[in-house]
């Protein structure tokens, strides 16, 4: 990396390599634990043409109550060169009981680069019983190709207003999933095929599509964390080997 500018709590590790492979994997690590009332985190990410990138996440990132009523917000921004190629593993936000939390993403890619980008939102502390009991969460993804706006996905969970699990939302589902492919070589991928190895039972739905400006969506909706996320992990791994 000929540049890295950071300033705690937030911290990227140095460039790992595995072998052969020429992709750089860079740790993300959220040194504090969490962000707490009125935090801001600020990511910004820019690839050089021909580079090749895995950025993977510490740990999950915890979001703390907001006794103060201020919202913590997370802002990503990432700018990819011409045939660059960044992968983004998927790690799970867990907005505690009374958090409010927002995060804007924004990638912005050359038309020959390609990224491969997950998401994976808890409803809560689980395993202690906070489920659905923050006041806010809101995340705005935007994916530009050469300046075109290709893609915007919008959640806004409000709780306390309207119960999240109901019917036409996340309909009695309380983990939510989300991988995203842009690339130009998307096009070879046959989505239909690889919707029918999909995963789906029980407490765990799945769905992919096709958009326009060669990129692929895939998400879930699941009761439970880890087998919505080896599931995630399974067909994050396809994609990467196919493009």
């Amino acid at each position: 990396m000929p540049h890295v500018y950071q300033q705690p709590p937030l911290k990227a590790s140095r460039e790992l390599y595995e072998g052969k492979d020429p992709t750089a994997t860079v740790y993300i690590m959220e040194s504090s634990g969490g962000m707490v009332a009125g935090d801001r985190n600020d990511i910004t990410v820019k690839l050089a043409p021909d580079s090749s990138v895995r950025l993977v996440q510490q740990s999950a990132l915890k979001i703390y109550p907001s006794h103060t009523g201020d919202t913590c917000l997370f802002t990503i921004n990432v700018d990819l060169g011409e045939r660059a190629r960044l992968e983004w593993m998927p790690e799970v936000i867990i907005p505690f009981a009374d958090a409010k939390f927002q995060v804007d993403t924004t990638l912005r890619i050359a038309r020959d680069a390609t990224v491969l980008w997950g998401e994976i939102i808890a409803p809560g502390r689980e395993k202690r019983g906070e489920i659905f009991d923050y006041v806010s969460f809101r995340s705005n993804f935007k994916i530009f190709v050469e300046d075109e706006l290709i893609a915007f996905d919008s959640l806004h969970f409000s709780p306390k207003e309207a119960a999240p699990d109901e019917i036409g939302v996340l309909e009695g589902a309380m983990y939510i999933g989300s991988i995203w492919l842009v690339s130009p070589n998307a096009a070879e991928v046959d989505v239909r095929s690889l919707q029918e190895t999909l995963r789906v039972e029980e407490g765990l739905k799945a769905g992919m599509t096709r958009l326009e400006g060669n990129a692929i969506h895939c998400r879930w909706l699941a009761v439970d964390q880890w087998t919505m996320q080896e599931e995630m992990k399974r067909v994050y791994a396809l994609l990467a080997e196919m493009v």
